[in-house]
């Protein structure tokens, strides 16, 4: 979040101004239609947490990966790890997100949060990335801190206000810490995603069904299901589309093919239906993207 442009359209805030020595910059978003941002790499030397509190945002990882995060769910980058909003725009959604100095500093300067919690969750970080699911706690805790932070007097450094944000962000850290080392614990990074994940990215342009695909990965369907779900945060089909739309804005920011070309290609039946689904799943139409991404917008 720190490197995607959004410095000037939302409130950051710097966790030392808190008492937060171990964060290094914190905020919290709201976008109540889709928003374009940059579309370039991030990877910050400490992990990033981000809390979703409503809507969806999808991230771009390496190696062609995407992981959605939904509203009532959180995830947590580990330190280097490489990821960026995906098509370059953020859907309507609330979150919060929290980045952390490294490991080290973070452990040494920590103020808020005990050092021996932050090693611990540092350790949790470097496992593979998913969404993790709030209990009703964290709901609560999130709720209060983004009303929190949308008080105009956040601004003016009123030290009530900041006790109770920092009291806050404390509740909430602790909290996502619980659930991660719960999930971590019972929960083995799946191999059969990973074949699958691997399978739609070389067929986003056909219309396989699923059984079939479950079949070839040697799976029942709905287990194939439960574990993608799990893993990505999103359904194989959802995720087959939204690889075809990501591969639809590549068309439309680097060519001058026609936009019903594109639909053809990336296998929809119309380029109406096409419109629908992209403006669906970026919020603008294919032709608004397309004038955006050159700067014609």
């Amino acid at each position: 979040m720190h490197g995607s442009q959004l410095f000037g359209q939302q409130p950051t805030f710097s966790g030392a101004d808190f008492a937060a020595t171990e964060i290094a910059y914190f905020g919290y978003v709201q976008f109540r239609s889709a928003v374009a941002t940059s579309d370039s790499w991030e990877r910050h030397e400490g992990m990033e947490l981000v809390l979703v509190r409503s809507g969806e945002a999808c991230w771009e990882l390496p190696d062609n990966r995407l992981l959605r995060v939904s509203g009532g769910h959180g995830v947590l980058f580990p330190p280097h790890h490489r990821h960026r909003i995906v098509n370059g725009v953020y859907t309507p959604c609330q979150l919060f997100w929290a980045e952390f100095h490294p490991q080290e500093a973070a452990v040494e300067n920590a103020r808020l949060i005990p050092a021996e919690d932050i090693a611990a969750v540092y350790e949790l970080a470097r496992l593979p990335t998913s969404p993790i699911r709030f209990d009703d706690s964290l709901m609560r805790n999130l709720g209060a801190l983004c009303g929190l932070l949308s008080d105009d007097d956040v601004l003016l450094g009123s030290r009530m206000l900041n006790a109770e944000i920092r009291a806050k962000i404390y509740a909430l850290f602790i909290d996502f810490w619980k659930m991660l080392s719960d999930e971590r614990s019972t929960r083995a990074v799946s191999p059969i995603v990973r074949n699958a994940e691997l399978l739609l990215q070389e067929e986003m342009d056909r219309d396989e069904d699923i059984d079939t695909i479950s079949r070839r990965l040697g799976c029942r369907k709905s287990y194939l299901y439960q574990l993608f779900r799990q893993e990505v945060g999103m359904a194989p089909n959802d995720y087959r589309q939204r690889l075809r739309i990501k591969r639809s804005c590549d068309q439309l920011a680097q060519t001058d093919a026609h936009i019903t070309d594109i639909a053809m290609h990336m296998g929809y039946s119309s380029s109406q239906y096409f419109s629908r689904v992209f403006k669906k799943y970026v919020g603008v139409t294919p032709k608004s993207y397309r004038a955006w991404s050159r700067g014609q917008a």
